[in-house]
């Protein structure tokens, strides 16, 4: 039976845009553009050292936020009907020392293992407890950053780059995570970065290298949180996941809401309780899906978004 992590990464920063200074001609108050020299555009090298500071940055700063996170894993079967599903609601709130913990308000039962999957505390650790940013400043030298291109993003104009870990060329390296049976430790895939702010607004890959277990690919997006912070808020992944004599369908959500900033240094403990789900044995759930994906990435501080009037009202899920 295998065992399955199932992760996410990653990640959103703020940087202001550079603006030209104008000389004013004092004799005539027009603006004199002799002698005034051009904002040169920036390289993608400069690009990826701003966005990967800020990453690093965000890194810290989200420690100080309380936040829930609902996290949901699925197998499904013919059909589309659900065979197994790992569950949990967790808060991240501090206690009255400062101390930022845990708590499990919702967890039944996982049934992976009724569909050939088992996931062990080590692997629910990954799943719940995972890092949500990533290519920060530190990690850089671990990777190669391509620039692709520009892309829109809903309303945001993006510049575009591929991540590739260098460990994945290294086969003495990769015999070494092997024989250590270390799995899942890079992101490997695509980034967008708003082309004003440079900051991550979206991510999509997986997490590699793979040996014995498999990960599925995702998307993650980002939120504008108190008009300063760019935080993920929204997971969703579909794939199937080949192994040696089966492949398995899965869909995973998590989503991440109710950011609230905590004035103090932190300090990052573990689990505090779990509290049972009421869910009755054997009741059967439908699959995830991405309806309540955002429909658009959020407007910027200071601006209005705008409402789609032909747009139906989500019903949230239970």
């Amino acid at each position: 039976m295998k065992k399955l992590f199932a992760v996410l990464s990653l990640a959103g920063f703020m940087l202001l845009a550079l603006l030209p200074a104008m000389a004013q001609n004092n004799r005539t108050g027009s603006i004199d553009l002799e002698g005034q020299k051009p904002a040169l555009p920036l390289t993608p090298e400069e690009i990826i050292r701003r966005f990967t500071a800020k990453e690093s940055e965000l890194r810290e700063i989200w420690k100080e936020f309380s936040y829930q996170q609902e996290s949901r894993l699925q197998v499904l079967g013919p059909a589309n009907i659900v065979s197994g599903e790992f569950f949990q609601v967790s808060d991240f709130v501090f206690n009255d020392a400062g101390m930022r913990l845990e708590r499990i308000i919702k967890a039944p039962p996982s049934t992976l293992d009724n569909a050939g999957l088992r996931m062990t505390q080590e692997d629910k650790n990954a799943f719940i407890n995972l890092q949500p940013f990533a290519l920060g400043a530190q990690d850089l030298p671990n990777y190669s950053v391509s620039y692709i291109g520009k892309e829109k993003v809903d309303e945001l104009n993006c510049y575009v780059f591929d991540v590739i870990p260098k460990v994945m060329s290294n086969n003495r390296e990769l015999k070494r995570l092997r024989d250590q049976k270390i799995e899942g430790k890079y992101f490997q895939g695509r980034i967008w970065v708003d082309d004003e702010d440079l900051q991550i607004v979206k991510t999509a890959g997986k997490v590699v290298p793979e040996f014995d277990q498999r990960f599925p690919k995702f998307e993650t997006y980002r939120e504008n949180i108190d008009g300063r912070y760019w935080f993920p808020t929204y997971t969703y992944g579909d794939d199937y996941l080949e192994f040696d004599r089966f492949r398995v369908h899965v869909k995973m959500v998590i989503k991440y809401k109710n950011y609230k900033q905590f004035q103090s240094d932190v300090k990052i403990t573990g689990v505090e309780e779990i509290i049972e789900d009421t869910t009755k044995p054997g009741e059967k759930k439908p699959p995830v899906d991405d309806k309540n994906k955002p429909a658009t990435t959020p407007a910027k501080p200071g601006e209005t978004k705008k409402e789609d009037p032909k747009a139906k009202p989500v019903k949230p899920r239970p």
